[in-house]
């Protein structure tokens, strides 16, 4: 009985000593004062460890009071709590040893096993249930880039990883807001439940950088799964100037399927300026995230006299990373249908687009085949390949399919090739191609036309700097079969030497150039070539002279600068006399200003021009006017007769431009009889913008020597608004007295919906196409749906 009182006794005391002991808190300071029969403990500069607890605090003054067990810190406080993993920088600091709670004052940065960091003040800390909390604004930043911000304070049990707070905003990775009320955040989990919830997403979420989305709704549950939304609204239009909002979705239930990547709505109204347009009991998206997502594009619906009323469904599918379909079904509500698919692939080296189609009505099945695929061989040679087929000539017209793809460039002609380039070192190039071409305005096999093969051959050669000059073999040739039976094969080789300029001392700036043409052809019912082999040598050189000039005044510039450029070719030429060539004043000093690479400009000729340009004190462009005529030693007959190439002196060319302000710009290219008697040929371009309206006029017109034709087009566009705008353009044959077309446009477009009526009024014959007029409407909803209704009306002859 002894033995085990004394042993109890032991025990007792032992845990007294070892408890004692547990608590004892270890001063490590060059100035330390016990005071009050050692009740109170001062110190400064130092550190305090808790061996038994695996702490370690840090501080400028330490007030230990042993009665009540707490310890205070002031200044630069850092508290390291080894077993709890927790580091605390803190202003002042106190820790209780009876409660085992920290208690820090001021600002306080938290970090929690190198995953949580918290910025907070007036925090506690619990490590007996090990919880952090405070009733202050606290923002917590995990390792997954996510910002946590409480409005009201905070509890965060770090045991669980679950935050609780009354008021809670998180900016996560892509910078979008998320507000919530009564919350609780998981961490571990990475879910989230909270009521009154509110997202506002960055403003280009959805791809546009006007837009301000925002989805609200009454309660929320997320994971790393799916994030669910209860009695949401949804919407990308901004509120800026505006009473209400474009359009927004109400729904009962919204999921964001974060593994498919989907937005899914159930029981939604889409309302229109405040006003439920459209019930939809199920509808879905893909999250902005994803850049090639399976599922159904804009839809659309159309109603045409011509073709009847049709409804476009297109469906994206995502085949593989490196390859997708785009499947866009046009169904028409008289049992007519199309199915139009778009095919695309990425290779290793290459990539493939293709697009075709089935149509079937109640008599005929018409279908389209387009397809080109382009890439590298290897690093120095690159290859296209089109294909472009079509069952019936308007097909592509009627059905109006070039507007639904890229690829379809023309519904008039089809072209189909290979072609190749290398770049066989930096100097030389090749390149060659077999191509068809198929006129669907012409019948039988003369709409044909082929081409092959086709190249082109250029190499730079080097020189001796002192040539002072460069020198380039150019090399081309093709085999043509058109018309049915007119074959034409030629080969071109050009030996050109273009020298450096020459500047004098007097300002004179010179330059010239050689020619040797090698030209070669056969043809067979040919107007062009002779049947026969022909071998032409031609040859041209060319000297010019500038003399530029600048005139200084205090606001403005002015240039003026004479050329002059003498032109000789003793070799013969072709009888082009019937040509319909009109001289430019751009290509008036060119090395082949007649256009032709079978010829060269026979004789001799000066070439005389001028220019001036007046520049304002910003270096921008006022006013310029250029002249140009040519001057021979005698006639040549087998020259051009339109622009009078063919007699001494030919007609006068130019253009002019005035830029009177930023609102006003005027030009004008003109070709004079050379006697002044007349003008062959005159066009005129008017740009007019007025705050937001813009016109643009061009006016053409060719006389005497070039037939009579006038032609004059217009494009208006009115900006009344940001939103509302109205286009207008049109063209008409003065001449003829005849309107070719009116296109008249009002859009209304904001950040999120776009709606517009669209007049078309076409007065021309296309094939077997009538005249017709069409009036459509378009609404899109983005970046959702779209609704269209077209009114098509055929005009009587």
């Amino acid at each position: 009985m002894k033995i085990n009182l004394f042993l109890y006794t032991f025990i007792f005391l032992s845990f007294l000593i070892s408890k004692s002991y547990s608590n004892e808190i270890f001063f490590d300071s060059e100035n330390i004062k016990i005071k009050q029969k050692g009740n109170m403990i001062f110190a400064t500069n130092g550190f305090a460890r808790i061996p038994s607890k695996n702490i370690k605090i840090e501080g400028d003054k330490f007030i230990y009071n042993k009665l009540i067990s707490e310890l205070t810190i002031i200044d630069n406080v850092k508290f390291i709590d080894s077993k709890k993993k927790i580091h605390i920088d803190s202003e002042n600091l106190i820790y209780n040893q009876i409660n085992n709670t920290i208690y820090s004052k001021g600002k306080t940065f938290v970090e929690f096993e190198d995953k949580y960091k918290v910025n907070s003040s007036n925090i506690l800390y619990d490590r007996n249930f090990m919880k952090i909390s405070s009733r202050e604004h606290t923002t917590v930043n995990d390792h997954k880039l996510n910002e946590y911000r409480f409005q009201e304070g905070f509890l965060f049990n770090l045991i669980k990883e679950i935050i609780s707070s009354k008021k809670t905003n998180i900016i996560d990775v892509n910078n979008n807001y998320y507000y919530f009320e009564n919350s609780k955040v998981n961490l571990k989990k990475n879910e989230i439940a909270g009521k009154d919830i509110k997202v506002d997403f960055i403003d280009s979420f959805f791809g546009n950088n006007k837009n301000d989305p925002i989805l609200k709704g009454k309660s929320t549950i997320s994971n790393d799964e799916k994030t669910k939304i209860y009695k949401t609204v949804f919407s990308t239009c901004s509120l800026e100037n505006k009473k209400c909002r474009g359009w927004e979705l109400q729904s009962e239930e919204f999921t964001h399927d974060k593994t498919k990547k989907l937005f899914e709505y159930k029981n939604s109204w889409l309302k229109v300026f405040n006003k439920k347009a459209f019930f939809l009991p199920y509808f879905n998206h893909p999250d902005p995230s994803v850049k090639r997502k399976s599922g159904f594009l804009t839809p659309s619906f159309q109603n045409s006299k011509l073709l009847g009323q049709a409804v476009n469904i297109p469906y994206f599918y995502s085949l593989s990373n490196s390859k997708d379909l785009t499947f866009k079904p046009r169904i028409y509500l008289d049992n007519d249908f199309i199915m139009h698919s778009e095919y695309r692939e990425a290779f290793e080296n290459s990539n493939l687009i293709s697009d075709f189609s089935l149509n079937r009505d109640e008599d005929n099945s018409h279908t389209h085949l387009f397809a080109e695929i382009n890439g590298k061989l290897d690093n120095k040679t690159d290859y296209d390949l089109k294909i472009q087929n079509v069952s019936n000539d308007n097909y592509l017209k009627i059905h109006d399919l070039k507007q639904n793809t890229k690829i379809i460039e023309d519904d008039s002609s089809l072209t189909s090739h290979f072609k190749i380039n290398r770049n066989i070192d930096k100097n030389t190039k090749f390149d060659g191609s077999f191509k068809r071409y198929e006129n669907l305005s012409e019948t039988d096999s003369d709409r044909y036309q082929y081409v092959f093969p086709e190249f082109n051959f250029s190499k730079a050669i080097e020189l001796d700097p002192d040539y002072k000059g460069n020198f380039t073999f150019l090399s081309s040739g093709y085999q043509k079969n058109y018309d049915t039976n007119i074959y034409e094969a030629q080969i071109n080789n050009d030996f050109n030497f273009n020298s450096i300029d020459f500047i004098s001392n007097s300002g004179l700036v010179t330059d010239y150039s050689l020619l040797l043409k090698n030209f070669n052809t056969y043809g067979k019912n040919s107007s062009t070539y002779d049947e026969k082999n022909d071998h032409e040598i031609f040859g041209t050189a060319l000297i010019k002279t500038e003399y530029p000039l600048k005139k200084q005044l205090k606001n403005s510039s002015n240039f003026i600068k004479p050329i002059v450029q003498a032109r000789f070719s003793p070799t013969n030429g072709k009888d082009i006399s019937s040509d319909s060539f009109l001289m430019d004043y751009n290509a008036l000093f060119s090395q082949n200003r007649i256009g032709r690479n079978d010829m060269v400009e026979k004789g001799k000729s000066l070439t005389i021009g001028i220019e001036y340009e007046k520049q304002n004190s910003l270096n921008e462009k006022v006013i310029g006017l250029n002249l140009g005529n040519v001057i021979k030693d005698k006639k040549n007959n087998n020259l051009p007769s339109k622009s009078r190439l063919d007699q001494t002196r030919s007609d006068i060319v130019g253009s002019a431009f005035y830029n009177l302000n930023k609102n006003l710009e005027l030009s004008y290219n003109f070709s004079y009889d050379r006697d002044l008697d007349y003008s062959n040929y005159d066009s005129i371009a008017v740009n007019l913008s007025v705050n937001n309206f813009v016109t643009k006029f061009d006016y053409i017109t060719e006389n005497y020597d070039f037939g009579d034709s006038e032609v004059i087009s217009n494009e208006t566009m009115i900006n009344f608004t940001e939103e509302h705008s109205l286009s207008f353009n049109t063209t008409k044959d003065l001449s003829e007295d005849f309107t070719q077309f009116y296109n008249l446009n009002y859009t209304y477009e904001t950040d999120c919906l776009s709606a517009s009526l669209e007049y078309k009024k076409k007065f021309f014959n296309d094939g077997s196409l009538k005249p017709d007029e069409n009036l459509m409407f378009l609404i899109k909803f983005i970046p959702f749906a779209e609704i269209r209704g077209t009114n098509n009306t055929i005009l009587e002859d």
